[in-house]
């Protein structure tokens, strides 16, 4: 039989059995759909190249400042110029210094984060404007005021606007030339990232080696690696700390490929859902496994009459596999459907980076797509075909005969059962690993009350406000503005509010300790915050009291420190009252007036730092962006009424990142949040259908043994007997799956290790918790079998038989 009668043969199986097919093709259209979904971000977002020229060469470096808390800490200018000089391994280096700019002028005010760079930027990205050009060295150093923005900023502000290129536009109050706009998917180092300047890094600012806030990419050279260049920069670093103790003693440098940097916890949950997907499609294709083999057992007469009437084994096989891959295929070409509807619900839960991403059929999802709905058509069709040719003539053409299957062919669906049961429920461990870091996470102590804040963030124009004065009138206007309006309760501004900033420290001196020596910091959280602010988060004063109005810069300076602060200076007795400088040592002495309990400025996933918490009508040239507002209702209900408010009091200064603190906190946790929601899916898609798929054969071995169980009752056996049976059946492949399981589940333990918080890999809880519910879910599934079983008339069988 050729090919061509083998597929019209397969499409007439279809028409004279719908039923089955349907179901069949709905659960791999399911499965490969999923499977189709996530490995387009996967592809997205780990696979596909990155916007840049030969993009696997390019590393981010960062100090190594872990004795401070900082693994990756934005490097010092001086550093950066040492380690440009004096590296080995890569072709060059460039810089970038976050910033953010108020585009003001014909529309309405905008705030739009960009970057500073040096001038060989681009060269070490190998990337050049889609339209008009970049500046050169010499447009650097005269210090133009030219700018190339993002192609998202040139379609939503100028619309699109081929003329753009040489037109001048207000950038914090001054007329800087657009010379030319980056390509469509063009990003560095972050997708809000608007616009990328000239940096005008002079000598004097290159010299600094106290102040680090530079982002450094690097080009390896030809055939150098990785490794190699971590090796050269750790011998760099270390003459460096040899050669400048006092700035870099214990300062390392850390070398990260670029795509790892971009991806960071996003890459272990996407891979981890990769392998939840397949797993589920494993599932569902030993289902599908278990129902061909049953087919193929009521279609034995059939198979015997063909070969009998000349028929090859071989023959029957090729034309089962046919069946059995035009099912697969089917499948997966309703799975490409599938997948865009799945993508509509899981890119709601995909990471930041894939921000805007889509379902792509492009080239690799289309070969994925392919290759494992073949797989699944041959390898799932290749055993039930076998079993099912292996007929015997006289046996399945006799009148009458039994139509039972073999105990080997008993034994593979026990196995396929089992093998069920174990990837379920390393799924089910997996979700509830990601289930217990998020409890944990949301019982962190966070120092603050996050209910109820709504936070703004108002960059003021260096032009514009270029004194103390206009900076400080600024804040208390907008402030005045705020406590009239109804559902209001408080604001404050501060220079980061809580989980906005993992760094912006200090250094400090406390009076009457020893001297710093060599490696030695006191580094700090440093906030510039208004009177009223450390209130309106909601943070706890231990002893002292907050600042207050009362605090100006004619008064004594003073500060308000954390409780981890004080406990590690002054341990056992009161802080208030103490003197510390912060900064330099030409900074005053400033009196401690007051401890609070420590608050997650950074988060919940870093460790605490000390805090100090300084008025802005005390510093100089006080950068307190952040408003921070405790509203009376819904915090997004009041953005019109922060806007009116900050509009009354400059009507050019833009309102930007609204959001509120839940949403902020949120946000911390979405790369555990999603992949614990997926794997919740999963492993509940995978339990149901494991539950199914052992449904499924005891209900068709008690089909089967009808005869069997009457004759078991005839003989003496009770229905608890023959319910004992059945269920022992069904709890015996559910324990063998779980035995398996469980080394599934500690493997995908230990590739969840990144992600999880508060909890092990291997957590007795969860282990339990999961068996617990497994061993339930399989007594479950085996009891309507039993009971019908149970319910067997050994009279009624027999005669049927």
């Amino acid at each position: 039989m050729s090919l061509l009668q083998n597929v019209k043969y397969s499409f007439r199986q279809v028409r004279q059995n719908p039923g089955f097919f349907a179901i069949a093709i709905a659960a791999l259209a399911l499965g490969i759909g999923a499977n189709s979904a996530i490995f387009s971000a996967v592809d997205a977002v780990l696979l596909r190249p990155l916007p840049y020229g030969e993009s696997s060469r390019l590393a981010i470096v960062w100090e190594d400042a872990s004795f401070i808390g900082f693994a990756h800490n934005t490097p010092a200018p001086a550093n950066f110029v040492d380690w440009r000089k004096q590296n080995r391994v890569f072709k060059d280096m460039a810089a970038l210094r976050y910033e953010g700019s108020s585009l003001t002028g014909d529309q309405a005010p905008e705030e739009v984060m960009g970057g500073s760079v040096t001038p060989n930027f681009f060269d070490v990205l190998q990337v050049e404007p889609a339209m008009g050009r970049r500046w050169t060295a010499e447009e650097d150093a005269a210090k133009s005021a030219e700018v190339v923005i993002s192609y998202s900023l040139w379609q939503r502000r100028f619309g699109g606007d081929p003329a753009i290129v040489g037109r001048n536009v207000l950038m914090d109050g001054k007329n800087t030339k657009v010379i030319g706009v980056m390509p469509r998917n063009f990003y560095f180092p972050i997708k809000d990232m608007e616009y990328w300047a000239p940096g005008y890094f002079t000598a004097e600012k290159l010299a600094e080696r106290e102040s680090h806030y530079l982002t450094v990419v690097a080009r390896l050279k030809p055939g150098a690696t990785i490794e190699q260049a971590q090796q050269n920069m750790n011998m760099v670093a270390k003459g460096l700390e040899k050669q400048f103790p006092d700035s870099n003693t214990n300062l390392g440098a850390v070398v990260v490929p670029i795509q790892v940097e971009f991806t960071g916890d996003t890459r272990v949950g996407l891979w981890v859902l990769q392998i939840a997907s397949l797993a589920v499609l494993l599932i569902a294709c030993s289902n599908l496994a278990n129902l061909l083999l049953a087919r193929a057992s009521g279609r034995k007469r059939e198979i015997a009459v063909r070969i009998a009437m000349g028929a090859s084994r071989m023959q029957m096989i090729r034309q089962l596999l046919t069946e059995s891959v035009l099912l697969a295929g089917l499948g997966g070409a309703l799975g490409l459907w599938l997948g865009d509807l799945c993508w509509r619900v899981l890119g709601k839960l995909m990471p930041e980076q894939m921000a805007g991403a889509t379902f792509a059929l492009n080239g690799k999802v289309l070969l994925f797509t392919t290759v494992i709905s073949l797989a699944t058509g041959i390898l799932f069709g290749l055993v039930p075909a076998l079993k099912a040719t292996r007929v015997s003539l006289q046996e399945a053409l006799k009148e009458g005969g039994r139509s039972g299957e073999s105990r080997a062919s008993m034994r593979l669906r026990d196995v396929l059962v089992a093998a069920q049961f174990a990837l379920a429920f390393a799924l089910l461990v997996g979700a509830g690993l990601m289930i217990q870091t998020l409890w944990n996470l949301r019982q962190v102590d966070l120092g603050f009350r996050p209910d109820h804040m709504l936070v703004s963030i108002l960059p003021l124009p260096q032009p514009k406000y270029d004194t103390d004065a206009k900076r400080r009138n600024f804040y208390r206007d907008v402030l005045e503005q705020l406590k009239a309006k109804p559902g209001v309760a408080s604001a404050g501004f501060s220079s980061d509010a809580p989980f906005t900033s993992e760094g912006d420290t200090n250094g400090y001196l406390v009076q009457g300790e020893a001297p710093l020596q060599p490696g030695q910091v006191n580094d700090a959280l440093y906030r510039e915050v208004t009177p009223g602010y450390l209130e309106t988060v909601g943070a706890r004063v231990i002893d002292g009291r907050a600042l207050q109005a009362s605090d100006v810069d004619t008064s004594e300076p003073v500060v308000v420190v954390s409780e981890f602060l004080a406990k590690r200076h002054w341990p056992g007795q009161s802080a208030v009252g103490k003197y510390m400088k912060v900064g330099g040592e030409k900074d005053p002495w400033r009196r401690v007036v007051g401890e609070v309990a420590d608050v997650r400025e950074r988060g919940l996933l870093l460790s605490m730092k000390p805090a100090v918490y300084l008025s802005t009508e005390q510093v100089k040239r006080p950068g307190a962006d952040y408003l921070v507002v405790r509203t009376k209702q819904k915090p997004m209900q009041l953005v019109r009424t922060v806007e009116s408010s900050v509009w009354a009091v400059d009507g050019e200064q833009p309102v930007a990142r609204v959001r509120s603190m839940d949403d902020i906190i949120e946000q911390s946790v979405a790369d555990r949040k999603r992949p614990m929601v997926l794997l919740e899916i999963f492993a509940g898609l995978a339990l149901v259908i494991a539950c199914v798929g052992i449904y499924g054969v005891l209900a068709y071995t008690v089909t089967q043994r009808t005869r069997e169980i009457g004759v078991r009752m005839a003989v003496g056996a009770s229905p608890a007997d023959v319910m004992k049976m059945i269920v022992g059946r069904g709890l015996k492949m559910g324990l063998i799956g779980l035995g398996v399981g469980l080394v599934l589940a500690l493997a995908l333990g230990r590739l969840l290790g990144t992600l999880l918080y508060g909890v092990k890999a291997v957590s007795p809880g969860v282990y339990a918790g999961t068996t617990v519910a497994l061993v339930l879910a399989a007594l479950l599934a085996c009891w309507i079998p039993g009971q019908r079983a149970a319910r067997v008339d050994p009279v009624v069988a027999l005669r049927e038989e």
